[in-house]
């Protein structure tokens, strides 16, 4: 049986960890696997989004312990999967079926949304083994969430349930376990016929326009490519039916 399943439809990429008897774990196969489906669905000129989730009742219990030994290169490769995912070009949307703890808690705040059920539950546990939080976790937390729900999940070592996640900001909604992915599918709609290299740009520039940036310099950064977007036939076309949709009605 796989342990990690990929599928492409409706202009979506769906990753899915499949090895539930063992809570879905990034072991380093697993972890090669998850770089070269991503990769995949980057390079697909269909594919406009991609979306993460666990099988079974796991979302992903993080990385193996046999893995975790004092040497960069064997950490490198443990963090590769979630990385590759927290670094996609795509907008990314991890579906969390159940808990995402240690290196799965980093798979799904390396997501660009996150949508949960009630069994969701994000989980640093570090310090349960005495480590220091790895993997650019305490960026991409913060990236997210406040300092008091960041120092209180990396500090003090709280967890999070799904409800709660979406209260604090997390997380995107809560939704029926058996409806996570359809909702998920769901909630790219209204971009499977864009431009990829619309959502492309789109995302950089999001990336690129965080709190140490002046206003000044990410308008120069968003004028220049909506410079770029006006000039495409995509966005000549909706700017011309737009116009005619407004004509026809005065």
């Amino acid at each position: 049986m796989p342990k990690v399943l990929f599928d492409i439809r409706d202009n979506v990429a769906l990753i899915t960890l499949n090895n539930p008897e063992k809570r879905n774990m990034l072991s380093l196969s697993v972890c090669e696997q998850i770089v070269d489906y991503v990769q995949q669905a980057e390079v697909d000129p269909e594919v406009k989004a991609l979306i993460v989730t666990g099988s079974g009742v796991v979302f992903c219990a993080g990385g193996e312990l046999k893995d975790l030994t004092p040497n960069p290169q064997v950490l490198e490769k443990i963090y590769s999967g979630f990385l590759s995912i927290a670094n996609c070009q795509l907008p990314t949307i991890a579906a969390v079926n159940g808990p995402a703890v240690g290196a799965g808690f980093n798979l799904a705040v390396g997501c660009d949304v996150r949508i949960v059920t009630e069994a969701a539950r994000f989980e640093p546990r570090f310090f349960g083994l005495g480590l220091h939080p790895g993997g650019g976790n305490t960026w991409m937390l913060r990236q997210l969430a406040n300092w008091n729900t960041a120092a209180g999940m990396l500090l003090f070592s709280q967890s999070l349930s799904g409800r709660e996640a979406v209260e604090k900001g997390l997380a995107w909604k809560s939704v029926e376990a058996d409806c996570l992915i359809a909702e998920a599918f769901e909630f790219t709609a209204n971009i499977r016929q864009l431009p990829k290299e619309l959502l492309l740009r789109t995302k950089q520039t999001l990336r690129q326009a965080g709190g140490t940036n002046s206003h000044q310099e990410i308008l120069d950064l968003e004028t220049a490519e909506q410079l770029w977007s006006i000039e495409q036939p995509y966005a000549r076309d909706s700017i011309a039916a737009m116009r005619e949709k407004i004509s026809s009605k005065s």
